[in-house]
């Protein structure tokens, strides 16, 4: 650790300190909570690598209770039977329903497995086969473990019946039976739907295998017979639910016909087989006034024609009935003959022939002809137009009047169509209901279901329960888990410190490092063997332990508490160093010894120990054990200090050891006197480092009393051992003590326990300590 890291350490804990002085700042705990850190996967690792045990007694905790269970649970065998549910049946037998089927999805086969559930099935199963008096449904059950289920049920309901907690009114025996029987049948039925398939899977156990087919095989036919007794009802409900309906759609038809012929009647409205009488002479009178416009035109057109070929003697013009008429045609053809002989005369003899002029002359006469042929055509058609015109005249004028008639009667129409839609309404529906309820009277007849069995179910040849395999399996997980958790329970709510990150989040205070259980080398053992009392030589070497095992993680922790105690000495004069902790038998007389004696090792440093716990004086019994005068005789006569320590010749530690032969009544106000001032002081002239081990804080008040006198402490702190709330309490007895605190110390830690809580450092980190 480098000086940088440690001034900002200190720099950290001055600021805590400051927080801890100011109100504004300071809470309400000023050491935190005893409650320790989230614990993190590595943490929960290690503490199931820790407590391996708690594990394995989990295990055979959860095979036992396996065990237990395979062996009391009575076998029970499972037989399935398979439905399915298809409309496409009754799809081929009626083309149209009463009712339109619902299409069959995932809601209706759902739906259907609750009606497999349901009392409508299971009662009549119930009492087809009898079951309110099979003991497996109803009684005590013959297997030990379902009996002793049987008997704690009993002892449960009549307890509460002794509290008022159960109704105590009297059930009918039968009834009594059948609902025990109906709640155990539940239990062992279990229909399920087969994945997304419209098949059922109806599955029964029982103690029997045979049994369990055959109810299994009970419920399927009860379910396909309830499935069509229902569709029969439901048909029988519809037939007669439309007869009764086309009883008052024929009275209602009826009463509408009538209604329309009598409105009829008295409107004088009468129809044809294309509509009413008016509209269709209307609609004939229509087609002839335009037929008669027609020709009315015709005959202008004519007679126009031949008014202006007689009026502009346009030579050759013909009109239609002139290339039809007999005489004209005649006429023409000889005119057309004279005109040729003219012409062959004039070729032959000239113009001016007696011949020529004879040809012409017969030409001239049938020319004229002609002209008064057409002239009587002409008054033809003058006379047709004038029929033409009366006919139209005749037409337009009765156009008129049917026209006048319809519009007198058109409001009575408009209540007579009101009449013929209401009667089609009701002659429509009562056809739609003649020919469904014909249909339903049909589908009675027809014994056809939606439902149908697939699969018959079978006796099992294996028991389906209990699973032993699963059953154990179940039983070694539920007990890993359970011992697991009661193993991270256990770390969770301990109330003991085991790592650095506890010390530090729950005091607020840094943790100096975590000292190893120190034990004596084997070597030495066995030469203290022989011996009939090994205990103070034992206790020696244990409190030169770091001579004896200087690469040891006992004796590096020392180490790193000598360079923090070093690095506060430049900043503050620290010469006395105090070793305090909550109670006694945490190891405090270990550290001071070997604390001393690592600072007794190094070259020109002088230190001396004083053992100032003059109440249980364990210091002074493991290294002073022959002394005879010490820190009484000291506090007597100051001066005289040299005198009274106790030199270790090996270490090169000086003891000042607190002999006594009867207990001290008045320790708080020796240790605080005057003449231990004094006594200090003097040390303080002849050594660089004081270690004074002091009694505990939480039973005695010695360490407030002498806490003046010390420049810093060390607090001491069993691991795995002292509560947290111990420390805390400590921590807070003396202000003194904890503004002079250097730090917080672990010792006694189990160091198979350390090694598995620092796992994640490896084994390159283990690799230094020699231990």
């Amino acid at each position: 650790m480098t000086f940088e890291q440690l001034s900002r350490i200190r720099l950290a804990h001055n600021t805590a300190a400051k927080s801890r002085d100011d109100p504004f700042l300071q809470s309400e705990n000023p050491f935190g909570s005893s409650e320790g850190p989230p614990l993190k996967l590595l943490d929960v690792l290690g503490i199931l690598h820790r407590r391996w045990r708690w594990l394995i007694v989990g295990c055979i905790s959860g095979l036992t209770l396996a065990l237990s269970y395979i062996l009391l649970a009575t076998p029970l065998y499972t037989s399935t039977a398979s439905i399915l549910i298809d409309t496409r049946m009754n799809q081929n037998l009626q083309t149209q329903k009463i009712v339109e089927d619902t299409p069959v999805d995932t809601s209706l086969v759902d739906s259907q497995v609750q009606v497999l559930s349901s009392e409508s099935i299971i009662l009549p199963v119930i009492k087809s086969m009898n079951l309110t008096h099979d003991s497996e449904f109803v009684g005590p059950p013959d297997a030990l473990g379902q009996q002793i289920l049987w008997w704690l049920k009993g002892l449960i309901t009549t307890l509460k019946q002794y509290l008022a907690l159960k109704d105590d009114t009297v059930v009918d025996a039968d009834a009594l039976l059948e609902r025990t029987a109906v709640e155990t049948f539940l239990k062992l039925l279990s229909p399920k739907r087969e994945e997304l398939t419209y098949v059922i899977d109806i599955a029964f156990k029982s103690e029997d295998p045979n049994k369990s087919a055959r109810i299994a095989n009970a419920v399927a036919d009860t379910y396909v017979a309830a499935s069509l007794e229902a569709k029969y009802t439901s048909t029988k409900i519809a037939s007669d639910w439309l007869k009764d309906r086309l009883i008052e759609l024929k009275v209602q038809t009826t009463d509408a016909d009538r209604a329309l012929q009598n409105y009829k009647t008295a409107n004088n409205i009468v129809e044809t087989g294309r509509g009413l009488l008016d509209q269709q002479q209307i609609s004939d009178l229509t087609s002839q006034l335009i037929s008669a416009r027609t020709a009315t035109a015709e005959a202008k057109a004519r007679l126009d024609r031949i008014q202006q070929i007689s009026a502009d003697g346009i030579p050759d013009a013909t009109v239609t009935d002139a290339l039809n008429n007999s005489v004209i045609t005649r006429l023409r053809a000889q005119y057309l003959d004279a005109a040729a002989r003219a012409a062959d005369l004039t070729s032959r003899v000239g113009k001016a022939h007696k011949a020529v002029a004879m040809v012409t002359d017969q030409m001239d006469e049938l020319r004229k002809s002609i002209r008064n042929e057409e002239r009587r055509i002409a008054d033809a058609y003058s006379s047709d137009y004038e029929i033409a015109k009366a006919r139209e005249k005749s037409l337009t004028d009765s156009m008129s009047e049917l026209v006048g008639e319809a519009g007198t009667s058109s409001q009575a129409q408009v209540a007579m169509r009101d009449l013929e839609s209401s009667a089609d309404t009701y002659r429509n529906l009562y056809n739609s209901f003649l020919q469904k309820f014909q249909e339903t009277i049909q589908a009675q007849t027809i014994p056809v279901t939606d439902t149908r069995i697939v699969t018959k179910a079978t006796p099992a040849l294996s028991k389906s329960a209990p699973k032993s395999a699963l059953a154990l399996a179940g039983g070694v997980l539920l007990g890993l888990f359970l011992g697991g958790g009661a193993a991270i329970a256990r770390e969770w709510t301990a109330e003991e410190f085991r790592t650095h990150t506890e010390v530090e989040q729950i005091t607020g205070e840094l943790c100096l490092g975590i000292l190893p259980s120190v034990r004596p080398n084997r070597n030495l053992l066995r030469r203290l063997a022989p011996l009939r009392s090994p205990g103070p030589a034992l206790s020696e070497n244990i409190a030169e332990f770091v001579l004896k095992s200087p690469n040891s993680r006992f004796a590096e922790t020392l180490r790193n508490i000598k360079i923090l105690i070093n690095a506060a000495r430049l900043e503050h004069d620290v010469k006395v160093i105090g070793v305090v902790s909550s109670v006694a038998g945490e190891g405090k007389t270990t550290i001071a010894a070997n604390f001393g004696t690592l600072l007794a090792a190094s070259p020109g440093v002088r230190t001396l120990v004083i053992d100032c716990d003059v109440r249980q004086r364990s210091l002074t019994g493991i290294l002073a054990p022959d002394a005879h005068e010490g820190l009484i005789e000291a506090l007597a006569n100051p001066s005289r200090l040299a005198s009274f320590v106790y030199h270790r010749k090996q270490s090169r530690l000086d003891v000042l050891p607190c002999v006594s032969g009867k207990a001290i009544s008045n320790a708080a106000e020796l240790l605080g006197s005057r003449q231990m001032e004094e006594l200090l002081t003097t040390a303080r002239d002849s050594y660089d480092f004081i270690i004074v081990e002091i009694a505990p804080i939480v039973p005695v008040v010695d360490a407030k009393a002498i806490a003046r006198f010390i420049d810093s402490f060390v607090f001491v702190v069993e691991w795995g051992r002292s509560k947290r709330s111990l420390v805390l309490e400590a921590l807070s007895n003396s202000e003194i003590i904890h503004d002079r605190l250097i730090g917080i110390v672990l010792n006694k830690a189990d160091p198979a326990a350390l090694r598995s809580i620092e796992a994640y450092k490896g084994k390159q980190f283990r690799s230094y300590y020699a231990e």
